[in-house]
């Protein structure tokens, strides 16, 4: 997506932070992603009219987690923070001679455990859902297509010690998505407008996040 748009998201994101006492943090992820396409007849393969290039690239995004709501209070949630997840994506790859390129602006809600899991090492796991805007350029193509996109994730923080205790080790972030009426751009000259016109979306990501609070 375009930077106004991820500026969008995110504003949205401090606008809900400053209406609420929250705990927060900013990351950094290296990220690669499945791209499936159905539809697509340019190079078939193995799986039929099915291509699946992996895309590389990266997430950068902030979070809060709300523990107070002005006129009401502390939030009792038990054992887990509730919050909100705010990011954009950049992938690229090289694919048929050309390069394919794909951003995403997503907005989520967040649960995650308000402290270290007994069971998972010292570690905190999360995990959240949320929909935004997909901004791809299929290869050979001089536009981009805009598309309504879903994500659901889970993911594992690690927190450091020492000179490094305000950063978390991202360990794993796993996730599952979809674009929602996703032109592949192969399957007709006007675009790719056609039958079997969808995408499924699998990313692995890990990274770096400062806790800001």
């Amino acid at each position: 997506m375009k930077l106004r748009t991820i500026a969008l998201v995110l504003t949205v994101a401090l606008a809900s932070a400053a209406a609420a006492h929250a705990q927060s943090g900013a990351y950094l992820m290296f990220d690669t992603q499945q791209f499936t396409q159905k539809g697509v007849f340019v190079n078939p393969g193995i799986h039929g009219n099915v291509d699946r290039p992996w895309l590389f690239g990266a997430t950068y995004g902030i979070y809060y987690d709300v523990t107070h709501l002005p006129h009401v209070g502390k939030l009792k949630t038990g054992p887990v923070l509730v919050g909100i997840d705010a990011r954009g994506d950049v992938l690229r790859d090289d694919i048929y001679g050309s390069q394919i390129d794909r951003e995403d602006g997503i907005f989520s809600l967040r649960v995650s455990t308000k402290r270290p899991y007994k069971y998972s090492y010292g570690s905190i796991p999360y995990v959240q859902g949320g929909f935004g805007i997909g901004h791809t350029r299929n290869p050979f193509r001089s536009y981009y297509n805009n598309n309504f996109i879903y994500q659901v994730s889970l993911g594992i923080d690690h927190p450091l010690h020492g000179r490094f205790k305000k950063f978390d080790w991202r360990v794993l972030e796993a996730s599952a998505g979809s674009l929602n009426n996703y032109p592949t751009g192969y399957f007709t000259l006007n675009g790719g407008l056609g039958q079997n016109q969808s995408n499924y979306l699998i990313t692995l990501s890990t990274g770096l996040v400062f806790r800001i609070h």
